[in-house]
């Protein structure tokens, strides 16, 4: 069962600007991604700008129990689908715009083969 958030988690990871994603896979090296976060209505959201073909975003997709780096250690995470459809996304691309808005690239997080690469990570 997953838990949620606490405020100063939220606070600390909304103040971030990239976050480092440890990703495994059995067989493999494991990986330490950085990547651009937002957190809309109390949940943590992470895009893949390269779409759904990007090496992180295909490990996280085989194994959605990974971790993060958080507060000075890893933290054991879990990552969920987002649906291109849900309404949360039109948000989500305004807080990313928002919040990267110093960095030319920042359209690519709205395109929507980045939409199709939504994910919520959740704490475990």
């Amino acid at each position: 069962m997953t838990s949620t958030w606490t405020d100063s988690q939220l606070a600390t990871l909304a103040a971030q600007d990239e976050l480092v994603v440890i990703v495994h896979r059995e067989g493999n090296e494991t990986k330490h991604v950085p990547i651009w976060l937002v957190v809309v209505e109390g949940a943590v959201y992470v895009r893949s700008y390269k779409g759904v073909g990007s090496l992180w975003f295909r490990r996280v997709q085989a194994h959605f129990d990974q971790a993060i780096e958080l507060d000075g250690g890893d933290g054991d995470v879990t990552f969920e689908n987002v649906d291109r459809l849900d309404h949360i996304n039109h948000a989500i691309s305004a807080e990313f715009t928002r919040k990267y808005a110093r960095f030319d690239y920042v359209t690519a997080m709205s395109e929507p083969a980045a939409i199709e690469a939504t994910l919520r990570i959740l704490p475990r």
